[in-house]
């Protein structure tokens, strides 16, 4: 079986596992960025490069101030310890989203992430933490505006130069946790071309099994195409 070389998880279902434990909406984001780890390393054993997690959306801002605090206090606090876990595995941090309205202990913490990973060479972990596909092609697109056209590229590439995931490959599998059908304005342009897979099971729930049926997947459709 062919790896997809890029495999994007939309991670929904953290409150609604909480929920059915009887368990408060933030003890489902706990045990949800607590799962993280655990797939990224399923996801390299199958053989895939590079990962990208759906952490928290541009549009996710309107839920309840306890639960965006709590994502925030998070971040401040639990990332700098997974980042350690990143580059003793020789895996590089990579940032998606707007950075300029989080706190400065959160812009510090990313920061922080990219600089001390950016040399390492195993794997990407591609972290969308405020981030939205429209946003980031919006993004891209005011950039190029500004700078011109002094460059000799092509209008697609130096539009994907100025997205978040520059550098990266396209994604080739998408897997949504939940149950719900859509993209949910995630990696829009990344994932023109990608297979979607959705599982029942919720984020904090997702096992090696799901995966596998998800680059299953993949290589039926690959045959066919």
């Amino acid at each position: 079986m062919i790896a997809p070389k890029h495999i994007a998880f939309i991670m929904d279902g953290n409150g609604r596992w909480a929920t059915k434990q009887g368990l408060p909406r933030s003890a489902g984001h706990k045990a949800g960025y607590e799962h993280i780890p655990d797939v990224l390393k399923m996801c390299q054993e199958l053989g895939v490069n590079v990962i990208s997690c759906y952490a928290w959306s541009t549009e996710n801002w309107g839920r309840p101030e306890k639960e965006t605090t709590f994502l925030l206090r998070a971040l401040e606090n639990h990332l700098p310890r997974f980042v350690k876990e990143l580059h003793d595995r020789d895996i590089r941090f990579v940032h998606s989203g707007f950075r300029d309205d989080l706190t400065a202990k959160a812009q510090k913490r990313l920061n922080e992430a990219v600089t001390l990973t950016e040399n390492n060479q195993s794997g990407v972990f591609n972290f969308a933490y405020n981030y939205g596909g429209r946003a980031e092609i919006l993004h891209a697109a005011r950039q190029l505006l500004a700078e011109g056209n002094a460059s000799h590229e092509t209008l697609e590439q130096k539009l994907e130069a100025h997205l978040w995931t520059a550098g990266l490959p396209d994604v080739d599998l998408v897997i949504r946790t939940g149950g719900d059908l859509r993209l949910s304005n995630f990696m829009l342009w990344q994932s023109a071309y990608a297979c979607l897979h959705v599982v029942g099971n919720y984020w904090p729930a997702i096992t090696r099994e799901d995966i596998e049926a998800g680059i299953a997947y993949f290589n039926e459709v690959m045959v066919r195409v």
